[in-house]
């Protein structure tokens, strides 16, 4: 018995008893009848049982057997109205910490110099950042040189800046970044660092110095770090040695960074330890300027001889000077810059030292080693404890062991 052609038999028994595929289609509302078959009566293009989209309701989609033989949907249920969160507003922009002004701080140090020195007032912001008795003003002018300018530019600079009413503690100066050029002198050029070049480059130090002598300023110079360039670092140690001796002949403090800035061979180096001992990039890669952990590292160097200057952070406030009540008297000698530095602390009681024997024991060159029992000795004896330590360390990683009180090799001073 085949089963497909009694399934035809029955769908088109139903479509009979429906009134046909019209008619159905007709009562769905997918078709409209006519009431009569008479095309003259339609606008031309409308034919009779032509489709049309109902506009209510909306024809849905998928095979029904209720919309197919004519039958009504049911209603969808109503659905329940979804709440939907509403989005929140952005959080608002972070905002930069505004640094505020310091009120009536005691100390104000006062940083000249040249774009170098922009890094070393940085890093004694952030030194000094917690301490609201220390304000660190900054007078750099990072487009300018002593070689290039006019020689009583700078002199100048700072005689205004003093005269001007700038409270100054103590100075800190940081110059020479693009000083190694010739210096004109009259019609000629002076190449740079050459025997002349480094005669006339002193008489512009010593006029920087001088002026803060004359002012009765305590001030510290930093030196120059190496560069990645190995010709410019050559030339900077011997403009460091320059600064170093006209400074100390005005009665300023040389602090050197050099040691912070290289490797155990001499060699710049632009990874080494920060303030805190980890390792850090100090420099940037042109090899020139400082990273910040590189600037708050000078900073600490300077730090230490400021606080040694101004007695641990304290000291009298340098003004505008006054000439009537600066002029000597007459027969007095004029004070210089060592009467506003305090003096070195006293230098610590010597320690008393065990008194040394006059002849120590004898020993036999050749005598041989024996055991505790009498019997000779077979192997070299193995050192334990304390003493095996600093021998390793000479044998093996030529470091010679500490100095012991009264040996030969104690050299501190004085000596008992």
């Amino acid at each position: 018995m085949r089963i497909v052609p009694i399934l035809h038999r029955m769908t088109l028994a139903l479509l009979l008893a429906a009134g046909g595929v019209d008619a159905a289609l007709a009562q769905s509302g997918y078709y409209q009848q006519p009431a009569y078959r008479d095309q003259r009566a339609y606008p031309p293009g409308y034919y009779p049982g032509k489709l049309v989209q109902p506009a209510q309701p909306q024809p849905q989609q998928g095979f029904s057997i209720r919309r197919f033989f004519g039958a009504q949907e049911p209603p969808p249920p109503a659905r329940a109205p979804v709440s939907r969160p509403r989005r929140s507003a952005p959080p608002p922009a972070a905002v930069a910490k505004q640094e505020k002004p310091k009120v009536n701080p005691s100390t104000h140090v006062v940083v000249f110099g040249d774009a170098l020195a922009s890094y070393a007032r940085q890093g004694l912001d952030a030194h000094f950042s917690d301490d609201e008795d220390v304000a660190v003003v900054s007078k750099v002018r990072s487009d300018t040189n002593l070689v290039r300018s006019d020689p009583a530019d700078w002199p100048n600079f700072i005689k205004t800046t003093l005269d001007g009413g700038q409270k100054t503690s103590i100075a800190v100066v940081m110059l020479g970044t693009n000083d190694r050029q010739s210096i004109r002198e009259g019609e000629e050029s002076v190449e740079a660092l050459s025997d002349r070049w480094k005669e006339l480059y002193r008489q512009r130090i010593d006029a920087i110095t001088g002026v803060l002598k004359e002012r009765k300023v305590p001030f510290v110079w930093i030196g120059l770090p190496p560069m990645k360039n190995s010709k410019i670092s050559d030339d900077l140690v011997a403009m460091n040695e320059i600064y170093k001796e006209s400074v100390r002949r005005n009665g300023g403090v040389y602090v050197d960074i050099w040691p912070g800035f290289v490797d155990e061979d001499n060699r710049y180096t632009d990874i080494g330890p920060d303030v805190d001992g980890d390792p850090a990039k100090l420099r940037t890669n042109e090899g020139v300027f400082f990273t910040r952990a590189g600037a708050r590292k000078v900073a600490f160097f300077a730090d230490t001889e400021i606080k040694r200057v101004l007695g641990l952070g304290g000291s009298a406030t340098a003004t505008a000077p006054d000439p009537a009540q600066n002029a000597p008297a007459d027969g007095a000698a004029t004070p210089t810059i060592e009467a506003a530095v305090p003096p070195p602390p006293d230098a610590a009681a010597p320690v008393a030292l065990p008194q040394k024997p006059l002849v120590g024991p004898v020993l036999p060159l050749t005598r041989q080693d024996v055991a505790p029992g009498g019997t000779l000795v077979s192997a070299p004896p193995k050192l334990t404890g304390d003493h095996a330590y600093p021998v390793q360390r000479a044998m093996r990683a030529g470091i010679a062991p500490s100095s012991r009180p009264g040996r030969v090799d104690d050299f501190r001073w004085p000596n008992p």
